[in-house]
């Protein structure tokens, strides 16, 4: 408690120095004096400066002036931007629109940007997008506030601003509650594939380099971020307190407590159980946050906030445009979730007339074809002897030769002796290829349209598809659609017309009568 009291006594006696933003600007060389703010816009090398003595503002070379925070020229006002929706920390549309929200706001002169971080974490990308222009916004001190708990990423994000506050009742560490309805995730592992990937793991080095910048413990930041990570804190000797991880602890130091033993290797994002997690990973109370120094104090409500900052009598105006791009996020997700239903659709159906196309194809192919040949009751006319020869007649020179050599009347006789009809008939398909065909090929040009229009949106919105589909599995699965749809434009089967007998080729239609 004696830490805890002192550490706060630290952060409002600096409190009293740092948020005295306003600025006064002495040329270095005329003496020229004016009061204003300055800007992130650059233009031909010279930033924008805002002179409340003109009333406009001005391009300067800052390098030309003397700057003096001294409470004047700033506008009596703070802005408030809401980082609380999960989605701000999946989107990269909706945390490029919160970092330029965050820039715009300070272009406008106020005493203080403070974000109000909430939420169980997200992408490493969104959150070094919002992180970073937090970061690159010097012209106005960004104050973060957790309001119910800032996890992961969402934590990374409030150790980038200047100071941290916390509600008594929030806490700030590596993995928040887990929520069903957040995303589509059903269960833990999915929930925390979402929320605090492996892939966070690549941006250590950049949340240590902000651990120093801002004088945090360092091993505490990397906490937030990877869930194996086990700390405890330690005494040199009396007074020379520090944390390392548990591994580390020497022999002649002392263990004070254990702040997170750590999720072991051998439970791997399958098998993973909020029991795996609870109390072992770091997540920290808001008392323990100042006491460590991670917050900079407590604050029950953004009033509370203005009061500690000593900017009370300054208008809190919101950071507008983040809501209007989260609706049209969330428009567009339903879009993409509606067309990989259809698309589920449309595969099913692709199939089902895939299965039977190449059922009745087979069968074309392979079955017997109905023949049948037939004779008049008194005998053959001349064309009906012509069609009824045998396949080995031959004809030269001398007339009519027969491989057997037979005389007409045996022949005649023969003929006398046949069926007056003959026919060889097997089992045909009920339904037409020709139908199937066509019905599978316009199915397939809509799975192809909708899997382009579900992508184009995917593009658009990034962040938007549901656990366990990714854009190159949706590319993927359209250019084997494409493919299959190709391979059925060249496919020309020739098959014998349904219902009817097969017309064997002629020989020649040359042949002389006799």
């Amino acid at each position: 408690m004696e830490r805890w009291i002192k550490a706060s006594g630290l952060v409002f006696l600096s409190l009293l120095v740092t948020f005295a933003n306003a600025d006064t600007f002495r040329h270095k060389e005329s003496g020229e004096l004016f009061t204003g703010f300055v800007t992130q816009k650059v233009t031909a090398g010279r930033t924008l400066v805002y002179n409340s003595d003109e009333g406009k503002m001005t391009p300067v070379v800052l390098s030309e002036y003397e700057v003096t925070p001294d409470g004047k020229g700033r506008q009596n006002t703070v802005s408030l931007a809401l980082l609380g929706e999960p989605d701000i920390f999946l989107s990269e549309v909706v945390s490029k629109k919160a970092a330029e929200t965050i820039i715009a706001a300070s272009n406008k002169g106020p005493r203080a940007i403070i974000l109000q971080i909430d939420g169980p974490g997200g992408r490493g990308s969104a959150m070094k997008t919002v992180a970073d222009a937090v970061l690159q916004t010097e012209n106005c001190p960004v104050i973060a506030y957790i309001s119910k708990g800032a996890y992961s990423s969402a934590a990374v994000v409030a150790l980038a601003c200047d100071k941290v506050y916390i509600h008594p009742t929030a806490g700030i560490g590596a993995v928040g509650a887990f929520a069903e309805d957040l995303t589509g995730s059903k269960s833990y592992s999915e929930h925390l594939s979402v929320y605090n990937s492996d892939s966070l793991l690549s941006y250590e080095n950049y949340v240590s380099a902000l651990a120093q910048r801002h004088d945090f413990p360092e091993l505490l930041a990397r906490a937030f971020i990877d869930m194996r990570v086990s700390i405890v804190e330690v005494a040199n000797t009396p007074g020379d307190h520090e944390f390392i991880e548990s591994r580390k602890l020497q022999t002649t130091q002392t263990l004070i407590r254990t702040l997170c033993e750590g999720v072991t290797a051998s439970i791997t994002s399958e098998n993973i159980t909020p029991a795996d997690v609870a109390g072992k990973v770091l997540n920290l109370t808001a008392k323990d946050a100042v006491e460590i120094g991670i917050a900079d104090g407590i604050a029950g409500s953004l009033e509370e906030v203005q009061s500690a900052l000593q900017v009370s009598e300054a208008k809190l105006i919101p950071a507008g445009g983040i809501e209007k791009t989260l609706k049209k996020y969330h428009a567009a997700r339903r879009n993409i979730l509606d067309g990989i239903y259809r698309i589920e659709q449309y595969e099913q159906d692709v199939q089902t007339l895939s299965d039977q196309f190449s059922t009745i194809d087979n069968q074309l192919r392979t079955g017997m074809q109905t023949r049948e040949t037939s004779r008049g009751e008194t005998g053959y006319s001349y064309n009906r002897r012509r069609q009824t020869q045998p396949w080995d007649y031959n004809y030269n020179e001398r007339g009519y030769n027969y491989p057997d050599n037979r005389n007409r009347r045996t022949r005649n006789a023969d003929r006398n002796r046949m069926p007056n009809s003959q026919t060889l008939t097997t089992e045909e398909p009920r339904v037409n290829i020709e139908i199937v065909y066509s019905q599978l090929t316009y199915t397939l040009r809509d799975l192809i349209a909708e899997y382009r229009r579900t992508l184009n949106i995917v593009k658009h919105w990034p962040g938007g598809l549901p656990y366990g589909v990714s854009e190159a599995k949706l590319q993927a699965d359209m250019d084997s659609a494409s493919s299959e749809l190709d391979r059925l434009y060249r496919y020309q089967p020739i098959y014998p017309t349904q219902n009817q007998t097969q017309i064997p080729q002629r020989r020649n239609s040359n042949r002389r009568r006799y």
